[in-house]
Formats: C-alpha cells, structure tokens, sequence
C-alpha cells in the first residue's frame, strides 16, 4: 500500500506542471528559444540584450505586441510576453 501510495504521488506530482516551472519563471526559456538567436549574436543588426535592457518591460511588451517584433512574437501568449519583459529587465 506505502509503495502504491509513493508511486501515485511521484507520478502526480512529476506530471503537475509545477514540476517544471522555473522558479524565476518562464523569461529566460523562452526568450532562449524565442530572442536570442538574433539578440543574442547582433544578427541583422538587432540590438543585443545591454541595449534591450534599458527598455522598461511596457515598452518590451508593446515592441512584442503590436511593434516591430509582433511578427516574431507570434503565438506567445501576453503572460509569455511579460516574462520575457521581466527577465529582459533583470539584465540590466
């Protein structure tokens, strides 16, 4: 029964989505998967993050929403965009 009991909350707890949350939040994974490819190197001429961070998060969050980087920022939801905002800001 113990067995069975340790069983079921390991496999509870490994499927939670808590389980894998960063707890500093998504910012950084997503902005790894999402930004730097370009942000990260200057490809294209982008700004790299000591530039981007000097940006208030609003002002990130618009650039995503309807500013240059819409058209990257595609299918990020406005929680993702806020998270990539904070954690662009903890940079500077």
């Amino acid at each position: 029964m113990r067995l069975t009991a340790a069983f079921v909350l390991t496999v509870t707890f490994l499927a939670s989505p808590a389980a894998f949350a960063d707890p500093e939040g998504q910012g950084e994974g997503l902005f790894q998967a999402r930004c730097n490819m370009c942000h990260g190197t200057g490809m294209g001429g982008a700004p790299l993050m000591e530039k981007l961070s000097t940006l208030s998060a609003d002002a990130i969050v618009e650039k995503l929403t309807t500013g240059t980087m819409a058209p990257m920022a595609a299918g990020l939801s406005d929680s993702d965009k806020k998270e990539i905002a904070v954690f662009i800001g903890k940079k500077s």
